[in-house]
């Protein structure tokens, strides 16, 4: 689930990043993304309109097997519905401006480079599992909030319980929030 060979950056380093990347409103909602909602690049650039539910404040993510709706960080959550305003009527159904994963691996380092951060956007994602393991979450709610996959043997031993979700975006909010 962590993978050691990535950097897990402090908290304090995920807010000088997504200070950094407040500069740009694309960019930011980008990052919390993967901060707030430990979002993979490729889901955020997959977002649809419909993947979001702002009176809810869930967000699906994913394709497949390993798709799931997660509840979000209030924060990310704001961020999700002004992005979605802004958004183009010819963008065909994004949540987000399209950008491609590619721009985004390159736009969350230069926001890391700006900020004295040395992390890409995987970082961030390793950061959000890590403050959310330290936390003590139960590793059946972090597998399934953040989508890893799981030997099938594995899958059922724990149930995962509705409103496992809300815990663990109080937990990202709180630290990167």
């Amino acid at each position: 689930m962590l993978d050691p060979t990535r950097r897990v950056l402090s908290p304090e380093q995920v807010r000088a990043l997504l200070a950094e990347a407040a500069r740009e409103p694309a960019l930011y909602a980008r990052v919390a993304l993967v901060a707030l909602a430990g979002a993979r690049p490729r889901e955020v650039e997959g977002l649809r309109r419909g993947d979001f539910d702002a009176d809810g404040s869930r967000l699906r993510l994913g394709r497949g097997a390993l798709e799931r709706t997660v509840r979000v960080a209030p924060s990310a959550a704001k961020l999700l519905g002004e992005a979605a305003g802004r958004v183009a009527a010819g963008t065909r159904g994004c949540l987000l401006e399209p950008w491609s994963p590619v721009r985004l691996v390159q736009s969350v380092r230069g926001a890391a480079r700006a900020a004295g951060v040395e992390a890409g956007v995987h970082e961030l994602r390793q950061s959000a599992i890590a403050v959310v393991w330290e936390d003590g979450t139960p590793v059946q709610h972090i597998e399934a909030y953040f989508g890893v996959s799981r030997p099938a043997a594995r899958r059922d031993l724990v149930p995962v319980r509705d409103g496992y979700d809300v815990g663990i975006a109080d937990v990202l909010q709180e630290a990167f929030g």
